[in-house]
């Protein structure tokens, strides 16, 4: 394994993050999986760039699956879950991700693990007003490739959504009593 810095990642891939962990030698296929799951992540983290569902369907295959039934339970596509996502970045307006801590491909599987941040400043989500509170939380994902197109097909994603929101103030009833293992 080897590192990338921001720098080597985006002369690399298109995408200016860190990645801690990566493989030291990819075939060319599994080079433009990375490429397409890496720039997919890039556009559904941005404030700016994730306008919604059409800002990512260009990275996705036609009837893919986006599974995720406890912290997105509506998506069920990788669009989908853009969309939704683009509206949690309305109340964290610069949500962002700060580096991808283990980025791993083998044949058509990417798995990634990455680190992100961002504070309720923004809009309010599901009726609380702005908090001002920061977050700070990993995520995980693993993404089936089209073998043919390079594009994502199914992706698992994982994260601690509680720890996340308890950060940001969004537990209810009282959040700052609110306890989790």
């Amino acid at each position: 394994m080897i590192s990338l810095s921001k720098e080597e990642t985006a002369k690399r891939f298109g995408v200016e993050k860190a990645i801690e962990h990566f493989p030291s030698k990819l075939t060319e296929q599994e080079e433009k999986y990375v490429k397409t799951v890496l720039q997919y992540m890039d556009i559904a983290y941005s404030p700016e760039r994730n306008t919604g569902a059409d800002s990512v369907k260009h990275l996705c295959a036609k009837g893919n699956v986006f599974e995720a039934r406890s912290t997105f339970p509506t998506a069920h596509t990788a669009e989908e879950y853009a969309e939704s996502h683009s509206h949690v970045m309305s109340a964290l307006t610069d949500l962002h991700i700060i580096s991808f801590q283990v980025v791993n491909v083998k044949e058509n599987l990417v798995s990634l693990r990455y680190e992100a941040t961002g504070s309720h400043i923004g809009g309010d989500h599901n009726g609380i007003n702005p908090t001002g509170r920061r977050g700070h939380w990993s995520g995980s994902g693993n993404f089936i490739m089209d073998e043919k197109n390079f594009l994502i097909v199914r992706w698992w994603k994982d994260w601690d959504k509680m720890q996340m929101w308890k950060q940001l103030g969004w537990v209810r009833p009282n959040n700052d009593e609110t306890e989790f293992a």
